[in-house]
């Protein structure tokens, strides 16, 4: 645990560092510049951009740097013990397409920050520590998430990796690499994966908040309890008939509009009585509705209606209610209005319980540094993969108007700094522990 003297010379050494890390934010949101907001595509020159600033940015912090097979950069402040065991902290380089710009790489930034604030107050920590800037944690570039983490544990078999390809150029995962000067053979060619358990103390993410909540309560920084596991239908369709709008009676009409928005309300209904009486974490999105513009008209009754379905919780049981509720519902709307529902392939992940002793460690780090910090349950991360792998982890998560996965992400500044100052506190006492 840190001194009063050494807390604060954290906390000056961090608030020195705010400008450097005003500068990196802005050369790379310079470098991945788009129509609206930045685009930084997984394994591409803006996101290989992104990745080169953060190793130059560390190289001349005075920490060691890297970059590995995968592409992850890695800055790294050695410890009294040597090489060996180390704690990592870290987010992920990619953006979504027309993006913000601090979602993944204010953690990213954040890491290579609190290192280099240790080294500046003096402050040596026990074992290594780690920043590490990850790739492709977003699954709209290959349809799947976390692949960059994913392949850093070891999680992750050469022929799912052949069998990706990216959304929107239909190219190889290993084509795109190989792009920004890297090999996919070079992957396999270890002996093992470049982070395992038995080397790694804990992995902390700080991540900008990607809802309203500490918005709403008028905090800046909050640990998370849970990374909240999916359910999925990504491009389910009903299929009715196209009828005339003015012949065709009630009792006769087969309206896969109706059908679906009656789906819809009763699964809405259903996440009410859930989110009430037994589980508040659960989430419900339609992010996907639609009927086909080459064939619907004002006056035609809907024979077609594509739609998509997302359930989120951080409890199991709950995920299965709402598969089991969606299976029984279009089974008895489509017998009853005679439709029939092409939901495809269900997928998802499941909820990922964060470590309660490194969560005890930030909240007790913020209360020590004086700043206010509550608990809430949080979206994927890159953290989920790392625990999974049975590494201890956490994430942090910082104030941040307007959601994310969007061009309006408004990080204060002012927050992201106490949040650098909590995670490098909090990496330290995990070091010296």
């Amino acid at each position: 645990m840190l001194t009063p003297t050494q807390q604060n010379a954290l906390r000056d050494a961090v608030r020195a560092l705010m400008p450097l890390a005003a500068e990196i934010f802005s050369e790379v949101r310079t470098a991945s510049l788009d129509e609206e907001g930045v685009t930084r595509p997984a394994w591409s020159a803006e996101d290989q951009a992104a990745a080169d600033i953060l190793l130059r940015a560390g190289r001349d912090l005075g920490l060691a740097t890297r970059a590995d097979d995968i592409g992850n950069t890695y800055a790294s402040l050695p410890g009294r013990a040597g090489p060996g065991t180390a704690v990592l902290t870290g987010s992920h380089l990619d953006s979504v397409a027309r993006g913000g710009n601090f979602d993944g790489l204010a953690g990213a930034v954040a890491g290579v920050i609190a290192l280099a604030a240790l080294r500046r107050a003096g402050l040596q920590p026990g074992c290594e520590l780690t920043a590490m800037g990850i790739r492709c944690e977003e699954s709209v570039w290959f349809g799947i998430a976390y692949i960059g983490a994913r392949l850093s544990v070891g999680a992750m078999d050469r022929p799912e990796f052949d069998g990706l390809r990216r959304l929107d150029s239909g190219r190889s995962l290993a084509a795109h690499m190989a792009e920004v000067g890297l090999s996919a053979d070079d992957i396999w060619r270890r002996d093992g994966p470049e982070i395992s358990a038995a080397g790694t103390k804990a992995f902390l993410e700080l991540h900008i908040e990607q809802g309203p909540l500490l918005i709403e309560r008028a905090v800046p920084l909050a640990v998370a309890t849970a990374v909240r596991g999916n359910l999925r239908y990504g491009d389910a369709v009903c299929y009715g008939a196209y009828q005339h709008s003015a012949a065709a009676p009630r009792r006769l009409r087969q309206d896969a509009v109706l059908a679906v928005t009656e789906l819809l309300q009763r699964l809405e209904a259903l996440w009410h009585e859930i989110e009430d009486n037994d589980d508040p974490s659960a989430v419900f999105t339609v992010g996907k509705l639609f009927t086909d513009p080459d064939h619907h008209a004002l006056t035609k009754v809907p024979g077609e209606c594509r739609f998509s379905l997302n359930f989120g919780s951080t409890v199991q049981a709950t995920l299965e209610r709402m598969a089991n509720a969606v299976a029984t519902l279009t089974a008895e709307i489509a017998a009853r209005r005679r439709v029939r529902f092409a939901l495809g392939d269900a997928v998802g992940s499941p909820p990922t319980p964060l470590d309660p002793g490194i969560r005890a460690n930030l909240s007790a780090s913020a209360k020590r540094l004086s700043i206010p910090c509550v608990e809430f349950a949080t979206v994927g991360h890159d953290a989920s993969v790392f625990a999974r792998a049975g590494i201890p982890a956490a994430v942090l998560l910082v104030r941040n108007g307007e959601g994310s996965h969007n061009p309006r992400e408004s990080m204060d500044m002012e927050d992201f700094q106490l949040g650098v100052q909590v995670l490098a506190a909090t990496m330290i006492d995990l070091a010296n522990s």
